[in-house]
């Protein structure tokens, strides 16, 4: 009887990736974890005592689906994950394009703005250049989905960052496992 398990994390939640998790489908076979996002090759167990064995070098005792569930949400509080390097870039950017996008519109209608077009511009400044990036930086989950919202709406340059923000490490930072 062969078993699949992760040799990150030890589960039996092995599955072909899918293009949610960074894998073309049907151009690569890459494996990928349900549980901790391992992308890669699995370990192949002989017997139920090698993996048995295995998860005791590993320190971990699973016994039912549920259990695992709640270790790997205990161990997900425990372990705080690292900021990706490229929100951080993806942050300024939208930041710099922000600020440009409000200076070019101010220029070319000059003093002639009116009140309510002003507030419109303004309050667009402060989601785009405040409110995202922040969130983004804090790895909010509703960060994350109005973030997707707006790089989906901006064609071509939002679909870099779509993509980028759909990686299963920048994912995870997210929560959105």
């Amino acid at each position: 009887m062969e078993i699949i398990a992760c040799p990150n994390c030890g589960s039996r939640r092995i599955f072909q990736g899918r293009m949610g998790d960074g894998v073309l489908t049907g151009y690569t076979s890459r494996n990928v974890c349900r549980n901790c996002g391992y992308q890669g090759m699995p370990i192949i167990f002989d017997s139920e005592i090698d993996y048995k064995n295995f998860l005791k070098r590993k320190s971990k005792d699973i016994t039912s689906p549920e259990i695992e569930k709640k270790e790997i949400k205990k161990e997900m509080i425990k372990q705080k994950i690292k900021r990706p390097i490229g929100v951080t870039f993806l942050v300024f950017i939208i930041i710099l394009e922000a600020i440009i996008t409000i200076y070019i519109y101010y220029s070319l209608l000059g003093f002639k703005v009116s009140t309510l077009l002003w507030i419109y511009y303004v309050s667009i400044f402060m989601i785009s250049a405040i409110i995202l990036p922040y969130g983004l930086l804090k790895g909010r989950e509703w960060a994350w989905t109005f973030g997707g919202i707006l790089f989906a709406m901006s064609i071509p340059i939002g679909l870099i960052f779509l993509y980028y923000i759909t990686r299963p490490h920048v994912r995870a930072f997210f929560g959105k496992n």
